[in-house]
């Protein structure tokens, strides 16, 4: 009787043991799912960072500092040319935010210093209101956080002042220009 009772008892076991291993298996592919969503995300961002700044050229300073200098006297090919340079910012930290969120931080930078050197100026200011005016997805969580980060630059002159004070602590003359 006893060997019996061992038996059923060893049966039970080796039954919750196959149930605990499926259940291991199905969470093992949900998290494959998850990791391949996340890398095909990342490779798509990242193609976009790649065709958008290929159109930045081999030297887009130029036209980088015009646009914080005297945005109004860009014309329409530096005006393609900054909304390449602004879509890869927007790009890289919508990658950076979806990898954080995932528990993978990918370095210690914090995302808001980032935003707030592209859009701490009125290029960056006009441009991130009319992009997201333009049909932009504004329920959209990663664009609502974005949206938040760069609105807190109110400051429409950090970028200017940061190169001037750079520029200072360098000893450039040209940088009472900025």
């Amino acid at each position: 009787m006893s060997l019996d009772k061992l038996n059923q008892w060893l049966m039970v076991i080796s039954h919750l043991g196959i149930l605990a291993g499926l259940v291991m298996v199905g969470i093992q592919i949900n998290q494959d799912n998850e990791l391949t969503r996340l890398q095909i995300f990342s490779d798509t961002t990242n193609s976009r960072i790649q065709m958008h700044q290929s159109i930045l050229g081999d030297n887009p300073a130029p036209v980088i500092m015009k646009a914080l200098m005297n945005p109004e006297d860009l014309t329409h090919e530096e005006l393609r040319i900054m909304d390449a340079y602004m879509l890869t910012a927007v790009n890289e930290a919508r990658l950076r935010m979806v990898l954080a969120q995932q528990g993978l931080q990918v370095d210690s930078v914090e995302e808001e210093n980032i935003l707030l050197f592209y859009f701490g100026n009125r290029f960056g200011q006009a441009w991130w209101n009319e992009f997201i005016s333009e049909g932009e997805d504004t329920e959209n969580e990663l664009n609502i956080e974005l949206d938040r980060i760069i609105r807190s630059a109110a400051d429409t002159d950090m970028t200017r002042k940061f190169f001037r004070g750079l520029g200072q602590q360098l000893g450039i003359k040209s940088t009472e220009e900025i």
